[in-house]
């Protein structure tokens, strides 16, 4: 993209806005190396007419005015807003630069030249103009797409658009309306919670004035300080613990105060946040209003050359397939007991290999723990979301604990390296030895000095003591050259005699002139013979000469080694050169062990004063080198051990899954501009559309994962009344409201873009053949063989008939006055009765039960009356609930009672019989019916109706159907 060039003018005059100096603050604490107001005032100056600096227009959100972003010496971002009069702009907030920010630098944005960026103390100080109209101009022509390139929207998707936003506007007023934020609760003293938690740094803990106006789990926030927002975890003697949505400093909090209850507006807001970054194009996933409105979808080819990491059936490898290479929208239904957790991993585990970031998300904190617990650790999962959403086993995933984590293994590396530095640090070993080699050193010079004195002294003794013998010495050594000499000059004659000799014999044998030659070899012998006589004597002579020199080198060795001021002065030399070799060997010692502290390259170390200098030398400069780096590391380490939240953006840039919820997505800070490659969405059959848009619009492409079939979305009542009250001709504004985004796309969805999961391995096959033709129209098949046991029921599918009670033992009602139940819930006490009989059977046979339940009243009579079988009323409470708590779940024995038993047949809210699927199909071993028929059979919901004639068929053909006094006897018999 361009990045076009904005010439400001003289001057860009800044003020900083009232609550930035304390946000400064405030940041500087969660990011070190952000500069403090002077800083910032310094890099502004220094950037000058020379440096261009880059920038961007950011669109305000959600009612907000455009500002300007700009990135300053590339290291931190300054969000720069105009004043009214255009004349400069106000600071409103800082951070440091993110790998986003580099990364939308990259993609386009503007370089503003100015002659100077001043900042000013007061508003009227500023005399230039902002250049704002110049900035808006430039990003609407050269970086945002000219008009004729911007995709249209079309008139569908417009209303479409309307109608959800309608609806999330009109759900927000309904939930602002229903909080009343002056009714204050006064607090008159704040500690910090010293328990054991993920984060004490968002627990404390407040003394109430007035307790009783607020109750456990009330959303509040302190009265005058609306960011500090949390959710009281408890009360106790008058004390609250308050979790903070977000980690809060001490100091911010007023010693005393008051608290306001604060309706829950985030999640509508994010919503309509989601809604209008689809509206104005900005979504990562531009095919995804074609898909919702228009459902039209792009052709492409499955991915069939990729293979799972573990075994796939053949519809989870066909979905796998499918979510790797859709290029806009992809549905996976998945029934009861398929496996769609398992294929989600699948697909995870292979968009991880090609390096694409994945974003898990679901409704429900469950959902998306659910999908993220047991993903393989060489994947780096991050869990986004509130501290004490999560579910117990995933906190370790949090951004807080993987920052702690890694802040532990940054410290555990780098702990060698930070023990080798401290060797250099003052009184370290490394400084000890350095200090230790450069007296020894010091030492081995001063030796080496006195070896020297020493030599001299030796030799001046020497020449003194020998000097007689040194010159008689001489004599006869000069005596002995002349010899040498003499006798050389003979034997030259000798040999000169010798051939002259040879040519006058031969001449001698001549027969004229032979007697001539005779007389002359005559004479020629008479002069060798002189000549060799005379070379003799020389040689006695040598003879005579060497054998005095051996006497007097003889007695000079005996002066040398007897003469008492010779021995004392060879003791001297010899004791100074043992010093100096003892001197050496400790010197290269220390520095043998100097050496294997230090870094880097070091010379190789002899005993000589040159070597060991030219080490310690070396070893000086190594020495600051690591000093240098321990004060850098021990720093960086300090930093780093204080807070945690700087390597929060680092985490989520490098991370290859991220989970949070819908809203959750959009309602962390870290998760801004994050770039997804595919969103995940499981559960989808029970989420709205509105909500579902919130991860959708952040993912170039999506999977959604669910069973419409199961679980719908719980709609708010208050907003149906509304929209049959206000919009009662506009069906789809309706289902909107009550049907999840999954069910109102998957029927027309083509198969390209879609898949059903069809083998089941979770129920017993009896009864998932009746869940299979009620249900999914006889897809679903049974990939299970279980033999069934048990001495109470003869099929794993038994159906309780309480009907031959009299009306008054099994009819429902409400709770009483004095019982501590809803009071516009139903209980069933004949139910209750036998439903706690037979889960404590089951316990006793250390068996894996549920009870689920339609009513809150029925569960609560149900858990007091099993506590007091059983005794464990927390163990009680966790398998005995509504079927939403049980979503996703399974147990060995399912019971449930459908607690409905009345003359008018009605049976409220179990006409919804997705609940029951959802229900009847948690169980792996047996399902254990409890109900009136005469109601179920004869109910005035025809769909419910249906399902109770078809349930009563299949257990009379396939299950086993008894009556309530016959399995109460037999329960008193063998319980």
């Amino acid at each position: 993209m361009e990045r076009r060039v904005v010439d400001l003018g003289a001057e860009v005059g800044l003020i900083w806005s009232k609550n930035f100096p304390g946000k400064l603050i405030g940041q500087r604490e969660r990011h070190p190396l952000l500069p403090g107001l002077e800083g910032i005032c310094h890099d502004l100056w220094a950037a000058g007419p020379r440096n261009l600096v880059p920038a961007r227009l950011e669109r305000g959100r959600e009612g907000r005015d455009d500002f300007l972003k700009i990135y300053v010496d590339g290291r931190y971002a300054l969000m720069l807003f105009p004043t009214q009069d255009m004349r400069g702009y106000r600071v409103g907030w800082i951070h440091p630069m993110h790998f986003s920010d580099h990364d939308q630098i990259v993609r386009g944005g503007l370089l503003l030249r100015a002659g100077q960026w001043r900042v000013y103390d007061h508003l009227y100080q500023l005399h230039h103009s902002s250049g704002w109209p110049a900035i808006q101009t430039a990003w609407a022509t050269g970086i945002t797409a000219p008009p004729d390139q911007e995709p249209s929207v079309r008139a569908s998707h417009i209303a479409y658009l309307d109608r959800l936003a309608t609806l999330v506007n009109q759900g927000r007023r309904i939930e602002a309306s229903a909080g009343d934020a002056s009714r204050l609760v006064p607090y008159h003293r704040v500690t910090p919670v010293a328990v054991t938690r993920r984060s004490a740094r968002s627990v404390h803990a407040f003394q109430l004035i007035d307790a009783n106006r607020l109750t456990e789990g009330t959303r509040v926030h302190i009265d005058g300080e609306p960011d500090l927002r949390g959710r009281i975890e408890r009360i106790n003697e008058g004390v609250a613990t308050v979790r903070f949505e977000r980690p809060v400093d001490f100091g911010r909090i007023p010693e005393s105060g008051a608290f306001a209850e604060s309706p829950n507006l985030i999640a509508y807001d994010k919503k309509r946040a989601a809604i209008e970054i689809l509206r104005e194009g900005r979504a990562r996933n531009p095919l995804l209003l074609t898909a919702l409105v228009d459902h039209g979808f792009q052709s492409f080819a499955p991915a069939l050359g990729r293979r799972p990491r573990e075994r796939l059936d053949d519809s989870q490898l066909s979905a796998f397939h499918k979510a790797l290479a859709v290029p806009d929208l992809a549905l996976i239904q998945g029934p009861p007991g398929t496996g769609k957790t398992h294929t989600i991993r699948q697909v995870v585990l292979a968009c991880a290999e090609e390096e694409r970031k994945v974003l898990i998300s679901s409704y429900t904190n469950r959902a998306v723990d659910n999908v993220l617990q047991d993903l393989p650790e060489d994947l780096l999962v991050l869990r986004v979301g509130r501290e004490g959403g999560v579910t117990p086993g995933c906190e370790h995933l949090m951004l807080d604990a993987r920052a702690a984590e890694l802040q532990r293994r940054i410290a555990e590396r780098t702990e060698p390296v930070l023990a080798r530095y401290g060797a250099a640090a003052p009184d370290g070993p490394a400084d000890a030895l350095f200090r230790q080699l450069t007296e020894d050193l010091r030492r081995l010079t001063d030796a080496g000095t006195q070896v020297q004195r020493s030599a001299a002294a030796l030799a001046e003794c020497d020449d003194f003591v020998t000097a007689d013998l040194r010159r008689r010495t001489t004599a006869l050594d000069e005596e002995g050259r002349r010899h040498e000499e003499l006798l050389a000059a003979h034997v030259h004659a000798f040999q000169r005699l010798d051939r002259a000799l040879g040519k006058t014999q031969r001449a001698a044998e001549l027969p004229l002139i032979g007697r001539f030659f005779r007389r002359r070899l005559t004479r020629l012998q008479e002069e060798q013979h002189a000549t060799d006589a005379a070379s003799e004597g020389i040689r006695r002579t040598l003879g005579a000469i060497a054998s005095d020199r051996a006497q007097l080198a003889a007695e000079l060795d005996q002066v040398r080694a007897t003469h008492p001021d010779l021995v004392s002065a060879r003791q001297a030399h010899e004791r100074d050169l043992a010093v100096q070799r003892s001197s050496a060997e400790r010197a290269a010692r220390v520095a043998t062990s100097l050496r294997e502290l230090l870094d880097g390259d070091t010379p190789e170390i002899s005993p000589d004063t040159a070597s060991l200098a030219a080490f310690l030398s070396t070893a000086g400069s190594a020495l600051e080198l690591m000093r240098r780096r321990l004060a850098l590391l021990t720093s960086w380490r300090g930093r780093l051990e204080r807070r945690t939240e700087q390597l929060y953006d680092e985490l989520v840039r490098y991370a290859d899954v991220i989970g949070a919820t819908c809203i959750g997505t959009a309602t962390s800070e870290h998760l801004n501009d994050v770039d997804f490659d595919v969103a995940i969405v499981d559960e989808a059959g029970q989420i709205s559309t509105a909500d579902l848009l919130v991860p959708l619009v952040r993912a170039r492409r999506a999977v959604l994962v669910g069973d419409h079939v199961q679980l719908p979305p719980l709609p708010d009542q208050r907003l149906i009344a509304w929209a049959a009250a206000e919009h009662p001709g506009d069906p789809e504004l309706a289902r909107l409201i009550t049907d999840s985004a999954f069910e109102l796309l998957f029927p027309s969805t083509p198969q390209e873009n879609k898949e059903l999961l069809r083998f089941q391995r979770r129920m017993p096959e009896s009864l998932s053949h009746f869940i299979s033709r009620h249900f999914y129209g006889g897809l679903l098949q049974t990939d299970v063989k279980r033999v069934h046991h048990d001495n109470l029921f003869a099929a794993p599918v038994a159906f309780v008939d309480t009907a031959e009670l009299p009306e008054r033992e099994r009819r429902d009602r409400k709770p009483r006055a004095n019982e501590p139940w809803p009071k516009d819930s139903r209980l069933n006490e004949c139910e209750a009765r036998l439903l706690t009989l037979l889960a404590t059977h089951y316990h006793a046979k250390s068996d894996d039960w549920a009870v689920i339940l339609p009513y809150a009243a029925q569960i609560g009579l149900v858990t007091s009356l099993l506590a007091q079988h059983i005794g464990d009323e927390n163990a009680v409470a966790r398998r005995v609930a509504t079927v939403d708590s049980f979503q996703g779940g399974q147990h060995d024995t399912i019971l449930f009672g459908f607690t409905l038993s009345n003359p008018y047949r009605n049976v409220g809210f179990l006409r919804e019989v997705r609940r029951s699927n959802v229900a009847f199909s948690r169980a792996k071993q047996r399902l254990i019916l409890l109900g009136d028929l005469t109601t179920l059979l004869n109910a005035t919901d025809p769909g419910f109706r249906d399902l109770a004639q078809a349930l009563h068929d299949h257990v009379r053909t396939a299950g086993d159907l008894r009556g309530y006094r016959e399995v109460m006897r037999r329960l008193r018999e063998n319980p």
